[in-house]
């Protein structure tokens, strides 16, 4: 490893300062050999998602690596970016060993890259800011968030996420560091621990896969909303049926989830959507409150709960004159009104 550290940069050094948790880290840019940069296991797309075996190391755990990246559809379009830019936009940063923290899949492109154009000399070099010996986990995992969580190059929401979680539970931030790091409030660093820890312990397990991790905007829906917060709260079972929901396709999309509370307030709509799933589950609440999964009552429903709060401005428009447009578009309510409940049977 040493003989990595001690390569002589092609060109003269640059050497940049910044900072990390209150202390000033000079970095420097050089232009590294391909072959010495290493992909970290411990990157998001990767650690987060699927659990590569301990016993693979050396060349074999890269090119998992490499391939586990690969497959990524935002890596194959990074590669067409840097492929028409001819080129990276920001420099990838390593360790002193050569260990991308920042830049995996940048560095993936440029294998692939170098595959494709064997003999063009851009794509053998790869532009790199390279870290002092001196830094720590801790430092690297503040960076990390204050690029990709609080700043403008954002990792996927579940990445995010699992950077929030790891600089809690593996570096001890508190929740208030974190969100005053990060620039969000502590209710969502709150948020998103709950939910990734959810998703990473009880649910990638039983249903791993890229596709799996897509689903993280069901879990982030969970512990947004307060009542299903309870509902996690107040029973033991709730998480594993959540998962199971999930895993099973029960809830297809994220938003689904914002039904759930109504849900759980019928026994026969929780076995409708346990057995069939969310559809099913609306159909049974529907036969109570059509206004489910009917426009015409939803809007009746809002509408109704509107002129129950009409402010004293819009009742003067309607009573200033008989001829007022106001007035003309609440007579034909009315009418409307009326000739629907005698459709319906309904007495005036």
């Amino acid at each position: 490893m040493a003989t990595l550290r001690n390569t002589v940069p092609a060109e003269p050094l640059v050497v940049d300062e910044i900072t990390l948790d209150g202390r000033k880290v000079q970095v420097q840019n050089v232009d590294l050999p391909l072959d010495e940069v290493r992909l970290d296991p411990r990157n998001p797309r990767i650690a987060n998602t699927v659990a590569v075996s301990i016993t693979e190391e050396g060349p074999a755990l890269q090119k998992r690596l490499e391939n586990l990246l690969w497959e990524d559809d935002d890596v194959r379009d990074l590669y067409r970016q840097v492929l028409i830019n001819k080129g990276l936009v920001e420099r990838i940063i390593v360790r002193p060993d050569r260990t991308a923290v920042e830049g995996n899949c940048r560095t993936v492109v440029y294998r692939k890259l170098r595959e494709k154009f064997k003999t063009d000399p851009r794509w053998q070099r790869i532009p790199a800011r390279l870290l002092p010996e001196d830094i720590g986990d801790r430092e690297i995992a503040i960076l990390l968030g204050e690029m990709h969580v609080a700043g403008k190059n954002t990792w996927t929401a579940f990445e995010k996420a699992g950077h929030v979680y790891r600089m809690h539970k593996d570096f001890a931030l508190t929740q208030d560091e974190i969100a005053q790091r990060l620039r969000m409030s502590k209710s969502k660093v709150n948020q998103l621990i709950r939910a990734f820890d959810v998703m990473k312990n009880q649910f990638l397990p039983y249903y791993p896969g890229a596709a799996s991790i897509r689903k993280f905007s069901h879990f982030d829906e969970l512990f947004k909303s307060p009542a299903l917060r309870d509902w996690v709260a107040s029973d033991n079972k709730a998480e594993s049926r959540f998962v199971e929901w999930v895993g099973t396709n029960k809830l297809p999309q994220g938003v689904h989830v914002r039904q759930l509370p109504a849900i759980l307030e019928s026994e026969d709509a929780i076995k409708a959507l346990s057995e069939e799933g969310i559809t099913a589950a609306q159909r049974v609440l529907s036969e109570d409150n059509p206004a489910i999964n009917s426009k015409l009552f939803r809007r009746m429903v809002e509408m109704t709960e509107a002129l129950r709060k009409a402010q004293m401005d819009d009742i003067q428009r309607v009573r200033r004159a008989n001829g007022s447009k106001a007035r003309r578009i609440t007579q034909d309510l009315k009418k409307a009104l009326g000739h629907f409940l005698e459709l319906c049977g309904i007495d005036d």
